[in-house]
């Protein structure tokens, strides 16, 4: 292969993609790359190569394009939560996986819990309605019917499926919205894939044992 092969390829590939496509490409690189969701539209627009007005065009404004955002990254998720529960999997084998998964989706995409606050900070706006519809409903009953599989089976106990979701998305997504926090506080410059590793393995362990029927007894 030519040193030339990878450039034309890559020319190739960036013509496929449509310019909205471009440009939610372009705010999710800036976002992770500065660690804040608050991003000029024209230095998006410079990212992604285009200009500007293009965002009014397909978005509508600045809030469209967040909302775009968000649901172009939790369908991801969704779809392979919805994988998950198709499984012949065990409840605790779900559930770890589940765990799991929330957090890899917040190591990936670290400003998704900043632009969910956001985009909810109004509870009777169109945009809460639709950040419920597509990524809060479905969680919520993915878990819901995980809790009762295990429950059914004897292997967890009677679980609250509301305090449920509040209590497991808000833990598994708390190291990724406290950056402060875990920067000036515990010294950690940023959540590297070792930490990401070890807060899953905390989180499955902590949350795993709080539902089980009968946990393990401490004779210490």
């Amino acid at each position: 292969m030519t040193a030339g092969a990878p450039r034309k390829a890559g020319r190739r590939w960036k013509a496929k993609v449509s310019a909205r496509d471009q440009l939610l490409m372009a705010a999710s690189s800036l976002m992770i790359e500065k660690e804040t969701i608050d991003i000029p539209l024209g230095e998006i627009a410079q990212r992604a190569g285009l200009n500007s007005a293009l965002v009014s065009y397909y978005f509508g404004g600045k809030e469209g394009l967040l909302m775009a955002l968000a649901k172009r990254d939790t369908a991801q998720a969704i779809r392979e939560m919805d994988a998950l529960m198709a499984t012949d999997l065990g409840p605790e084998a779900k559930l770890r996986k589940h765990l799991a998964g929330i957090i890899n989706f917040n190591f990936h995409y670290p400003y998704m819990t900043r632009l969910i606050h956001l985009l909810l900070r109004d509870p009777e706006s169109e945009n809460s309605r639709e950040i419920t519809e597509v990524f809060t409903g479905p969680v919520t009953r993915a878990q819901a019917k995980m809790l009762d599989e295990g429950m059914a089976a004897g292997v967890f106990r009677k679980i609250d499926p509301v305090l449920f979701y509040f209590s497991s998305v808000g833990a598994c997504d708390y190291l990724f919205w406290g950056g402060s926090a875990l920067r000036f506080v515990f010294g950690h410059q940023k959540i590297d894939d070792d930490m990401r590793r070890r807060f899953i393995d905390h989180m499955v362990e902590l949350v795993l044992h709080g539902c089980l029927a009968k946990p393990e007894k401490n004779d210490g």
